[in-house]
């Protein structure tokens, strides 16, 4: 169960697979979140305000570019937008990349969905306004 504020914050979600990313787009809007999805940083980058968002939940393996390339893009931004990464792969160094990206979690997919909810609910509010 999902404990979202009141105002719902925005969480940004890029995931190049359609189905997984509505799914996953469904499930945060029904814990209560602003949830936007996008097929790939390209599209993230050139229309969302990452600063202003509350996490973003970044697949490994996209189209244009990795996950990791798109944190980094993202953190030049915002600097302090928690990520989390999710992947299909079951490679062990994607663990030690995304610690040293600054990443909140790596999740393996199937995503299990009450430990992302969870994940996300523990973030602490921004200190400004989202």
């Amino acid at each position: 169960m999902s404990c979202a504020p009141d105002a719902p914050y925005r969480v940004l979600v890029v995931v190049d697979d359609d189905a997984v990313r509505e799914a996953m787009l469904n499930l945060l809007t029904a814990a209560g979140y602003a949830a936007e999805g996008f097929g790939d940083g390209a599209a993230l980058l050139a229309t969302a305000q990452a600063h202003l968002a509350h996490c973003a939940v970044l697949d490994i393996h996209l189209g244009d570019a990795d996950g990791f390339t798109l944190a980094e893009r993202l953190r030049a931004g915002a600097p302090n937008l928690p990520l989390i990464f999710i992947t299909g792969d079951e490679d062990p160094r994607l663990d030690e990349r995304a610690g040293r990206a600054g990443a909140l979690a790596l999740m393996r997919k199937p995503v299990d969905t009450d430990c992302l909810l969870a994940l996300i609910d523990a973030i602490p509010p921004a200190r400004t306004p989202r």
